[in-house]
C-alpha cells in the first residue's frame, strides 16, 4: 500500500520518492529547456545520506507520459517551521512543465501536498519565469549569470572588457596550477571551511561533497588552484546537458590577491570552448553585491530568479534574508570563531541554513 507521501494527487499527479524518478524523470529533464542539474533525482540520496532529509518528486503525466514535475525536500527548521523546498542548498529548482497549463496543475497539486504533509510553506526557486499570481509571495532579489562560450577561446577573450583582460593576465602571472577532478576533496573542503567562516555561515558537512561527487558521477568535478603546492582557491562545477554551473566557490581572504577565482573561471572557459558545454552559469547573486560585480564583468546574460512561496497561512511566510535581525548577530559571532570550532560545529548546524 502506498504511504501518504507516495500516492496519487488526482488523475494526472503522482507523488513518489525523488530517487524513484530514475531514468524516466531524467529522460524528461533532457527534453525540458528549463531543467537544471538541481532537478536531478540523485539529490534524493545525497540529502538523505548527508542530513537524513526526505525527498519527494511530484510528477505530472499525460496519457501515461511524464510531461512535468517538481523535486521537493521535506525540511523542518526550528525557526521557520516545516517546509517543502525545491531545492535547498542549491541555486535553482522549482516546477517544470511542458506548458503553462501543466505547470499550473502542478502548482495546484503542490498546495494539496502541503496540506497532506502538514507543512507550513513551500519554497520554489525558479529561473526566468515564476508562478506569477499563483504564488502567495515572490522574492525577486537575485539573478543568475549565463555566458555563451560556443566559440573559440581567443574570440571570447577578445570580447571581454579591457579591465577583465588585464586581471586575467595578472592572474596568469601568479603561476597558479589548476586542478580539475574528484580526488582532492580534503584540499577543497579546507578552503570551503575557511571561506564559509569568513562569510559567517556554518560549513556543510564533508560527507555532503562526498555524496555529490559519488551520486552525480561525471556531472560534478572540483576545480582547485594551487600556488607552490598549496591550495588557494576552488569551486565545484556541475555539468548538465550543455551547461556548466559554478557553485560552492571558496576563495579565502588571505589568498584573494592571487586572483584564483579569475584563473579558474578562465581555465573552465578555455577548456570548454567549442566543446559539449555551450554555456557557463556563474550562479546566483544579489544586484549590487560583490558577487554581482564580479559575475557581470564577464558579459553574461542576466537571468532573474523568482523564489515563489505557497503557504498554509500566507501571512506567516518566514523572512530568511541575512539582514533579518535573527541572523545578523549569529553571522557576526560565527566569523570570530576559530576555524577548528566551525569545522566541528558547522556541519551540525548547516542543515538549518538551506
Amino acid at each position: 500500500m502506498k504511504s501518504m507521501l507516495t500516492s496519487q494527487l488526482g488523475e494526472s499527479l503522482e507523488v513518489l520518492a525523488l530517487a524513484e524518478g530514475g531514468e524516466p524523470w531524467l529522460a524528461y529533464l533532457e527534453t525540458d529547456p528549463a531543467a537544471d542539474i538541481c532537478h536531478h533525482h540523485a539529490w534524493g540520496p545525497i540529502f538523505a545520506r548527508t542530513f537524513g532529509l526526505q525527498s519527494l518528486l511530484l510528477l505530472h503525466r499525460t496519457a501515461g507520459e511524464i510531461d512535468g514535475g517538481v523535486p521537493l525536500i521535506v525540511f523542518d527548521q526550528p525557526l521557520t517551521g516545516k517546509a517543502l523546498i525545491s531545492m535547498p542548498f542549491l541555486n535553482y529548482g522549482g516546477i517544470l512543465g511542458r506548458d503553462e497549463a501543466v505547470r499550473r496543475e502542478i502548482a495546484i497539486g503542490c498546495r494539496e501536498l502541503l496540506k497532506r504533509i502538514g507543512a507550513d510553506y513551500m519554497e520554489l526557486r525558479h529561473t526566468g519565469t515564476g508562478l506569477g499570481p499563483i504564488a502567495d509571495k515572490t522574492r525577486e532579489n537575485r539573478i543568475t549569470y549565463r555566458l555563451d562560450i560556443n566559440r573559440p577561446a581567443d574570440e571570447i577573450f577578445k570580447s571581454l572588457r579591457k579591465q577583465l583582460r588585464t586581471r586575467l593576465r595578472r592572474a596568469a602571472e601568479q603561476n597558479l596550477t589548476p586542478y580539475l577532478g574528484n580526488d582532492r576533496l580534503d584540499d577543497f573542503y579546507h578552503l570551503f571551511a575557511m571561506a564559509m567562516k569568513e562569510h559567517g555561515t556554518p560549513v556543510m558537512p564533508r560527507r555532503f561533497f562526498e555524496s555529490v561527487l559519488a551520486h552525480l558521477g561525471g556531472h560534478a568535478r572540483m576545480m582547485i588552484a594551487y600556488k607552490d603546492g598549496r591550495p588557494v582557491g576552488g569551486k565545484l562545477v556541475m555539468q548538465f546537458k550543455d551547461r556548466a554551473t559554478m557553485t560552492w566557490g571558496c576563495y579565502p581572504d588571505r589568498y584573494k590577491h592571487l586572483l584564483a577565482n579569475y584563473h579558474l573561471t578562465w581555465e573552465l572557459i578555455r577548456q570548454s570552448a567549442l566543446g559539449p558545454i555551450h554555456t557557463i552559469d556563474f550562479g546566483r547573486s544579489e544586484p549590487g553585491s560583490g558577487g554581482h560585480d564580479y559575475k557581470s564583468n564577464w558579459g553574461p546574460v542576466e537571468v532573474p530568479i523568482f523564489v515563489d512561496y505557497l503557504a498554509a497561512d500566507p501571512g506567516k511566510i518566514p523572512n530568511l534574508k541575512p539582514e533579518n535581525t535573527k541572523f545578523k548577530l549569529a553571522i557576526a559571532v560565527w566569523k570570530h570563531l576559530p576555524l577548528g570550532v566551525t569545522k566541528l560545529v558547522g556541519p551540525h548546524l548547516a542543515r538549518y541554513f538551506a
